[in-house]
This record gives C-alpha cells, structure tokens and sequence, in this order.
C-alpha cells in the first residue's frame, strides 16, 4: 500500500516498561485509537516480539513483512505498514523475524533515529511504539527514536522495583544514545485489582510526583471481552471504566507532549473531547458488522489475505463476505462463556495487559 503524503517527522511515543503484566500492549493500542478519534494520523508499530499488539488489531498469524524487515532495510514501509479497521490508524506489525533475529537489531539500538528515519515517510502525526517487557534490542532501537515514553505502570508489589529499573535505563538512553529522549509520564493501570494497590500507588506517587497521571485505569472486565473480540476497549466501551479511562489519558499524554514545548513533540491542535468521543462510539456501532466479515476458523484479517495473495502480496486486504451464520450465532455462547468462568477470566486479563 501507499503511505500517506509525506509530512513533518512524526511525534513517536514509545510504551515501555521493563516489567510485564502492566497493560503496556492494552496502552498502546488504546492510545492509538484514541489519538486517531482526536484528530491525529497515528501508526502503531508493534516491536514485541508476542506479537500482542499485532493480534490486537485482528492480524493473525502474523505476517512476513512488518517492524523487523523494516528496520534492517529489507523493506520499505510502504511495503510493510498495514492499513487497520480505523481510517487513519495504520499498523507496522511484528514478524516472526523480530522473535527469532532480536540480536540482529542491536546495533540499530545504538544509533540515533535510525527507526525515525525508517518512518520518516509515513506521513503520520504520531508514531506509537508498543516495546517489549525487557530492554532487549527492540526496546533499544524504539527508545534511540523516540521523543517521549510512556510508562504504564499496575500497582502490585513488584511495581516500585521496576519502575526504578525502567527509569534508569531511560535515563540510560538519554544519556549516551537519544538525548532527545523525553517521558510522557507514568499511567497507573488495572488498579483495585491488588489489595494492596492501593498503598502500592501512593509510594509511587510520593516518589514520582507529577509524573504520575492524576488519571487510573481501573480494572474492568469488558478489558478480557474486547481481548476476545480483537478490538481496542475505547471501541468497544469508550464510556466504560478502561474505556474513557483511555479517552482521559490521551488528552493528557497530549497535554504533557505540548509542554514539553520541543520540536520533536509539536502537534496540531487535537479535536475536542466531545468529537472524540463520538466518533469512538460511531467505530463502536460499526464494529458488529466488521467482526461478521472475518473469515470462520480465524479471527485475524491476515488469515484471509495469506488465503487470497498464497502470501505473496504485501499490501492489506481486507475479507470479503460475511461470515457463515453459524459461526455468528457461536459468538455470543463463546463470549460468554470466557466471561462467565472465573479462573479463565483472570488468566485472559493477564496474558491481555500487556
């Protein structure tokens, strides 16, 4: 596919923490949408080598071509970049190449803008970064580009040791690679989900201060149910407790960017609460009829392209068709089902945040 028309350098945002199970995939891909229902082009870019946030998005298995074939120059991005269920919103996504070949991008890790350079002709407002759980070489190359990084952050008892970690090697970075390299602040998520996150969240907030989000993203089932369905819970509930938790802090991630005042962070004005909002819940009333077109036996768009191209054409296809009616009447009892069980109901929201 074509990228859009070449602009100024993209703000990228890169959603990081060092510690797993923090909602940091959920983050992104939240963020991404909600950038878009502001007004912004936005292009995910999915450096995990799980792979989360490429599924996310209903691309399944994952495909020959993304980040990793990008970065080391074997793609060019209009080859690799994938256009999602969301006009504006694009997806550079994981490959099978960045989990088996991460040592291949370590040199990329120690060069400056190498990634920003990659990416300079997308055209896009913001590039949003979702990094692995480790400071593996990925994580490296996201950060020598970035201009700022999120840090989501779910008050366990884990939490403080490794927010100091991810903080350090933020620091790191500026320091030797990326001087550039700003902090968008520290996002509480799936709090109320410990008893004790409660005091977990006040030593980080004594610590940190006013780089913690006044803005929490509270525990919310409809989290597993829009995991199960491939959608970003802004789409599915931009009015629910994560939903317009995610709405809320964008606007702050825009804020914090616009008072940062740099080159690297400037923005036009985002459209209004209101107007996000609403076009959030039009992708909401949509969202029924785009599930029924995906193809039975796979809930991914990338399914149907490898079946129509044999994987040999790069660009995003979109499914033809409705699926067989059997297969929606199925999706309601499967729904329900992972919702009503208990124990599968946890195991989902941890292998989903992140």
């Amino acid at each position: 596919m074509n990228p859009p028309a070449v602009q100024t350098p993209p703000v990228m945002v890169a959603v990081f923490n060092q510690k797993g199970g923090v909602a940091k995939t959920t983050t992104a891909c939240n963020l991404a949408v909600c950038l878009r229902a502001f007004g912004y082009k936005v292009l995910l870019v999915d450096l995990d080598t799980q792979g989360n946030a490429t599924a996310s998005f209903g691309i399944t298995p994952l495909p020959a071509i993304g980040a990793f074939e990008v970065i080391v120059g074997r793609a060019g991005i209009g080859q690799a970049m994938l256009a999602t269920e969301y006009e504006g919103v694009w997806l550079l996504p994981a490959t099978m190449s960045l989990r088996d070949n991460d040592q291949m991008l370590v040199h990329a890790g120690k060069r400056r803008g190498l990634l920003e350079a990659r990416l300079a002709e997308t055209g896009v407002h913001i590039v949003v970064v979702d990094c692995p759980p480790a400071l593996a070489a990925a994580t490296a190359t996201a950060l020598a580009s970035a201009s700022a990084v999120l840090m989501p952050v779910r008050p366990d008892p884990y939490a403080h040791e490794g927010l100091v970690n991810t903080w350090y090697e933020i620091k790191r970075i500026r320091e030797v690679v990326n001087v550039q390299l700003g902090v968008a602040g520290i996002l509480l998520t799936m709090t109320a989900s410990e008893p004790t996150g409660d005091d977990v969240a006040k030593v980080i907030r004594a610590e940190f201060g006013e780089q913690v989000y006044g803005i929490e993203i509270s525990t919310d089932p409809m989290v597993a149910q829009a995991a199960q369905l491939a959608l970003p819970v802004a789409v599915l509930d931009p009015d629910g407790l994560a939903g317009r938790g995610y709405v809320d802090a964008t606007l702050e991630v825009l804020r914090r960017l616009g008072r940062q005042n740099r080159p690297g962070t400037a923005l036009p004005e985002p459209l209004g609460l209101d107007d996000a909002l609403n076009r959030l819940r039009e992708w909401r009333s949509t969202t029924h009829a785009a599930l029924l077109r995906r193809p039975e036996g796979n809930s991914g768009w990338a399914a149907a392209k490898a079946a129509e191209d044999d994987d040999e054409e790069e660009d995003f296809v979109a499914p033809r068709g409705n699926a067989p009616e059997a297969a929606r009447l199925r999706l309601l009892p499967w729904l329900a089902a992972a919702f009503a069980a208990g124990m599968a109901f946890d195991a989902l929201i941890r292998h989903w945040w992140g």
